[in-house]
């Protein structure tokens, strides 16, 4: 049975989206879209999950770096709980920790400025939300 899942990276101005494979091994980025509400994003979502047949919602949370929470994680915690009331598939949370950083680095590497590519450090952030979320078996 195929499983698609969809993960967001939700940020101040900006919010990167990445979909997984039909058999839930590989994440893809697929686009960013600018943040304006949570019911905003969960008009944008909703076509998304109903053609693509999204089994399930994965949203990155940033905690701190000893694993607690900071005024952002929570933050993106009510928006997260805000999106499980708009959206009728679950909604996953996961941890975040460093996949800005690391899309940065990724950019970086593929010799792009992230400065320049702030739609795409967005969705590499989302890509690796949703990698580490398929990698550990879901």
């Amino acid at each position: 049975m195929e499983k698609k899942y969809l993960a967001v990276d939700l940020g101040e101005r900006r919010v990167g989206l990445a979909i997984s494979d039909g058999l839930g091994l590989l994440a893809h980025p697929l686009k960013t879209i600018p943040w304006v509400s949570t019911a905003d994003l969960a008009a944008q979502l909703r076509p998304i999950i109903r053609e693509e047949n999204i089994t399930a919602l994965i949203a990155g949370v940033p905690y701190t770096m000893k694993g607690d929470k900071s005024q952002k994680t929570q933050e993106i915690l009510d928006i997260i709980a805000d999106l499980r009331q708009h959206l009728d598939i679950p909604v996953v949370e996961i941890d975040e920790r460093l996949t800005t950083r690391m899309a940065h680095d990724i950019l970086r590497t593929a010799g792009r400025k992230p400065s320049r590519m702030r739609h795409a450090v967005d969705q590499v952030a989302a890509v690796l939300i949703l990698q580490t979320f398929l990698d550990q078996g879901k």
